[in-house]
């Protein structure tokens, strides 16, 4: 119950900026609740935070949480809580409990200043809930831009990257190299053949690929992102990273 009491925080801020009087106690918060509530939050969302970057994936009774440097969890709901305007979920696994609270309320992508129509909420093992936005579907695309998917990628995550400054200057010698062009990311052995670019932050981009290597064929989404000389690539939790090599 003291993840849902976390939950009940209003709006889109940080728990330790909200006043005392926007937490629910344990007792105010139903440990069940009439199927016949009509809200106007659906039981299937994406939440998404950025400051840290995470994402959850709501599908009633289960939550997919995924974030940078983090392997991914899935979680069963143990409780929640239904309202017109708002839905909270509690959720555990072997490694803890992760509370999620969405309200029905317009919200802005902090990186990119994206609409998006909920509000939410994220607590993640007790930790401090952090802020982020909810959507359904494709989200809405940041102001000025006419859609945040795409299938090219943008020009600062273009070129060769590899493990340190040997490895780029002798290429043929190395199997961890990565190439990254507009339209293709280049492996060791294979190459993903770039299906959808979706901005999640200025430096920061989730692409999906249909990869090609060693006579199989898979698709894969991965999150890119770029910290000055250096671009990090995750997928399935599990992050890499290469520095950029010159031209």
């Amino acid at each position: 119950m003291a993840a849902l009491a976390l939950l009940a925080l209003a709006g889109c801020g940080d728990s330790e900026d909200a006043p005392s009087a926007n937490v629910a106690s344990p007792a105010s918060v139903p440990t069940a609740t009439p199927s016949v509530v009509a809200s106007r939050v659906p039981e299937r969302l994406t939440v998404t935070t950025n400051e840290p970057f995470y994402s959850v994936a709501i599908d009633r009774d289960v939550l997919t949480l995924t974030g940078v440097d983090m392997p991914r969890r899935t979680l069963r709901v143990v409780n929640r809580h239904v309202a017109v305007e708002a839905r909270a979920w509690e959720a555990r696994d072997d490694r803890g409990t992760i509370g999620v609270r969405v309200v029905r309320a317009p919200c802005e992508d902090d990186m990119s200043g994206a609409p998006r129509d909920f509000t939410a909420t994220l607590t993640i093992d007790g930790r401090a809930t952090v802020r982020g936005c909810g959507f359904v579907g494709t989200p809405a695309p940041p102001p000025g831009e006419a859609s945040p998917v795409a299938a090219t990628i943008p020009a600062r995550f273009i070129g060769r990257w590899n493990r340190d400054a040997a490895a780029c200057a002798t290429p043929a010698a190395s199997i961890e190299g990565v190439r990254v062009t507009p339209s293709e990311l280049w492996f060791h052995e294979s190459v993903g053949v770039v299906k959808r670019v979706e901005p999640i932050g200025p430096d920061q981009i989730r692409v999906t690929a249909a990869y090609e290597g060693e006579g199989e064929r898979w698709t894969a989404t991965q999150t890119l992102r770029v910290e000055g000389d250096r671009l990090v690539i995750v997928t399935d939790g599990r992050p890499f990273s290469r520095i950029r090599c010159p031209q």
